[in-house]
Parts: structure tokens; sequence; C-alpha cells
């Protein structure tokens, strides 16, 4: 709430990303991606993309002794019919989705780690 009694909602908003003007829901990707047997955790953020506008980015913790690319899960996504437009373009893998204490993805770190300005050209 600001000085004039006004309420700003902020957060729930970055779980749409715009890219080339489409709305990409991150929680719909995020569902499927659960059900990949190799993820154990995944966040999709958007990041800033000069061309795009953003550029969707899955962060996936894998389980151990498993592996997940680029490939895979595009090849997942779209076994899936996930429409085309919102498969992300970007993975990164992490050993864990970072989580505040009451468990809530805490995507604007993730967001500060990958965007290109912090970590230019990082696709994995």
């Amino acid at each position: 709430m600001d000085a004039d009694g006004f309420v700003t909602i902020t957060g729930r908003l970055k779980d749409v990303i715009i890219r080339n003007g489409e709305n990409i829901s991150a929680k719909e990707v995020e569902d499927l991606l659960y059900s990949h047997p190799a993820v154990a955790d995944v966040a999709v953020i958007g990041l800033p993309d000069a061309k795009t506008g953003e550029r969707a980015c899955a962060v996936v913790a894998v389980k151990e002794g498993q592996s997940f690319s680029l490939d895979d899960m595009v090849t997942f996504l779209k076994e899936r019919d996930l429409r085309v437009q919102a498969i992300p373009e970007q993975i990164e893998e992490v050993p864990a989705v970072p989580r505040n204490p009451a468990g809530k993805i805490l995507k604007h770190k993730l967001r500060e780690e990958f965007a290109p300005s912090t970590n230019p050209g990082s696709t994995t």
C-alpha cells in the first residue's frame, strides 16, 4: 500500500511470459514439466529478450542420475500437445530451485541469475 492508500499487486503477473505479443502461462508449462520422470523441480520464467520482448526459460532441478536437455524438453512438450509458441527456448539446470521458507519459488532470484545482462548467451 502506498502513501495515498493505493494497493499495488505484484508477483503473479510475472507468471505470464509475453513473447512476440503472445501470453505464455508459466504454470501450464511447469505442470507439464513436473510430469517428466527426470524432473525433480522446475520453474519457468520470462527473461528479457531484445527481439521477442521476453524469452521463456525453464529452470530445472534434475533427479539424481537423470539428464534432461533442451531437446528432451522440446520433444516431451510437443508430445503433450503444448502449443509450439509456449515451449521454452532456453533451459538451465540447477542443483535446487530456490524457495522461500513457505516453499514458494523465488522466481525473482532466478530472473536475476539468468537474465542476459548478467549471464549473456547462457543456453544449455
